[in-house]
């Protein structure tokens, strides 16, 4: 459907370059930080910008040096963009109206598209007096009126409240599925990008860092960056690693762990280890005296709040190794809703051997 190869853009401080490829019918999150590049990438495919370098195809036909209105491509901005003189109605028969169809056609494709987003009671009401979800739900009905190969979404939902973005994000999936196009969505928020994608690319100044499915990711980080902005627990320098027979042994400020096997391609190489923030196990309380053991941690308790079904935790571990040693370093985990350490109390903590990853 969309292959970017060889993409290059690049200002003073700042340079793109990736290759990309989307399926037909896929929805892609483009996942990352903001500055990372991701909105240039939807520019670059829009045609709204031109790359340095590079080719774009959209369905086997090149379009790289093809206007905007060329590429058969719908965008929706993160302003939504309504225009403010149109009615509902009118924003959502641009599209077809500007391609030639008659009026009457026009209106049906627009009635229909109003039905399939539950906004028909307010097609003939101005944009400014819609809410945030209703403003959306008409952008993207106009986005689709045109009948785009390829729906671009950059940050749709991040001017909503969380309620709002948390119902409307399935429901654009599902909308934009229903109509049999591929999409890209640009977010910087990775629980959007889990809920929403068929497949993540995470993005880092300007290139990919890493991409697979949501649960691959999410349950295997392949670097320790992606590991850290997923949020998806700790990430522990690695000071030495050493690779051993069915795993491999880290050596952490914190302490030794026993890696699963997968902190062999790490040995040699700057690495951290990753586990997840859920991983911790059998969280008892210790006395001062007891020794710290290989995939153990001790620390204090620092603060803890109720998040549902668990409780994020952190803690104050003492540095066991490593330049700061004898300081301490803050940890947050998550621990059974149940258990509740109070602020000073001193835990020991297990994390499996199976949870624990070396990562470049």
């Amino acid at each position: 459907m969309l292959e970017v190869k060889g993409l290059a853009k690049s200002w003073p401080g700042f340079g793109l370059s990736l290759e990309l490829s989307l399926a037909e019918g896929e929805v892609l999150a483009v996942l990352g930080p903001s500055g990372c590049g991701k909105s240039t990438l939807l520019r670059l495919v829009a045609g709204l910008e031109r790359p340095d370098a590079g080719r774009l195809f959209l369905g086997g036909r090149e379009i790289t040096g093809l206007p905007p209105e060329r590429r058969g491509i719908g965008m929706v901005f993160q302003d939504l963009a309504l225009f403010p003189h149109l009615s509902v109605r009118r924003n959502i028969e641009y599209a077809p109206r500007m391609r030639g169809l008659p009026r009457g056609l026009a209106r049906e494709t627009a009635e229909a598209l109003a039905a399939s987003f539950e906004i028909s009671p307010i097609l003939d009401r101005d944009p400014y007096s819609l809410s945030g979800g209703e403003q959306q739900r008409v952008a993207l009905a106009r986005a689709l009126a045109a009948r785009p190969a390829l729906m671009l979404l950059d940050e749709p939902l991040s001017s909503l409240d969380a309620s709002l973005r948390r119902r409307l994000r399935s429901e654009i999936a599902e909308r934009i599925r229903r109509a049999g196009i591929a999409a890209i969505l640009v977010t910087h928020d990775a629980e959007e990008a889990l809920a929403v994608a068929d497949r993540i690319a995470l993005m880092r100044a300007g290139r990919i860092e890493a991409e697979g499915f949501p649960q691959e990711l999410y349950d295997a980080p392949p670097t320790a960056w992606s590991a850290a902005f997923l949020g998806r627990g700790p990430v522990l320098e690695i000071l030495s690693l050493e690779d051993g027979e069915g795993s491999a042994l880290a050596l952490t400020p914190l302490g030794h762990f026993r890696c699963a096997n997968r902190g062999a391609g790490a040995v040699g190489k700057a690495a951290s280890l990753f586990f997840p923030a859920e991983a911790p196990r059998s969280a008892q309380r210790a006395t001062a005296s007891e020794e710290a053991a290989v995939n153990r941690l001790s620390g204090r308790v620092a603060s803890s709040y109720f998040a549902g079904r668990y409780r994020r935790v952190a803690l104050d571990c003492p540095i066991a190794a490593g330049p700061s040693k004898g300081g301490n370093f803050r940890l947050e985990i998550e621990l059974p809703s149940p258990f509740v350490p109070r602020p000073g109390e001193r835990l020991e903590l297990e994390i499996p051997e199976e949870s624990c990853f070396a990562l470049p």
